[in-house]
């Protein structure tokens, strides 16, 4: 399965308390959530996911104690104080602009003690191993730095920056650990594959980034390359953990 060994880091870092109570900023279909119930079971006594759209939440089935909302991250959040013990976001951070501001919206639900979670890939710095390096280098980059329509704003860095960001606060006690998600298939159900195809929205939007053709290139490389036995997809999460404090 794509990015089990990130998940269980993931889990590896929760650790929530009994009876706790749970949120996931930018939680899209609530995979995180329901993979969460499958983990700690009863310690999660209220499980809150929160998305700008409720595009993907039919995707998966879910139920209490999961609570799926409509809610905008880049605004105030529609929470009170010391509401969770536990709030965990992935992959959102870089689409908010003011990115300070829900730095401390999150400090102001969480409670004294309690545990904030956000996993970010550092856009610029997925690999591909191929033959045509420049097309690769220039594909990975062009999709890294590229908004899409739907998009408040894009940090290709934001990995990188997700330490800085909060521990600047001075709100959270701060640490911060890397994963790579690593394949050497390149086959439909993989990361790499599926990211392989995200890309090719530069081309089909006509963003100017990359032509078709181009794009048929870069794939036929991908799939030449696996063919040959040399094929690697490598792609950094960086896991940055804070503990409110006061």
């Amino acid at each position: 399965m794509p990015f089990s060994s990130l998940y269980e880091a993931i889990f590896q870092l929760m650790d929530p308390p009994e009876k706790a109570w749970v949120v996931d900023l930018g939680c899209r279909n609530a995979g995180v959530l329901c993979r969460s119930m499958e983990q700690f079971g009863s310690r999660i006594q209220k499980a809150v996911g929160v998305d700008a759209r409720d595009t993907g939440f039919g995707e998966i089935p879910y139920g209490e104690p999961i609570e799926l909302r409509v809610m905008d991250c880049a605004q105030p959040l529609d929470f009170p104080d010391n509401a969770f013990d536990l709030v965990y976001s992935k992959d959102m951070f870089e689409c908010v602009t003011d990115k300070e501001a829900l730095v401390q919206e999150i400090s102001r639900i969480l409670k004294p003690g309690g545990t904030v979670l956000c996993v970010n890939c550092d856009w610029d710095s997925v690999v591909y191993n191929g033959r045509d390096k420049d097309l690769i280098a220039r594909a990975v980059h062009a999709y890294a730095v590229t908004k899409q329509g739907w998009m408040e704003d894009l940090d290709s860095w934001i990995g990188r920056r997700m330490f800085g960001i909060f521990n600047r606060s001075g709100l959270f006690d701060s640490s911060v650990s890397v994963h790579n998600v690593v394949e050497t298939e390149y086959r439909e159900g993989t990361a790499g594959f599926d990211f392989s195809r995200h890309i090719g929205w530069l081309a089909e939007e006509q963003t100017g980034a990359l032509t078709m053709e181009e794009y048929r290139t870069f794939l036929r490389d991908l799939e030449e390359t696996y063919r040959d036995g040399t094929y690697l997809f490598s792609k950094p999460y960086y896991l940055y953990k804070g503990t409110k404090k006061g």
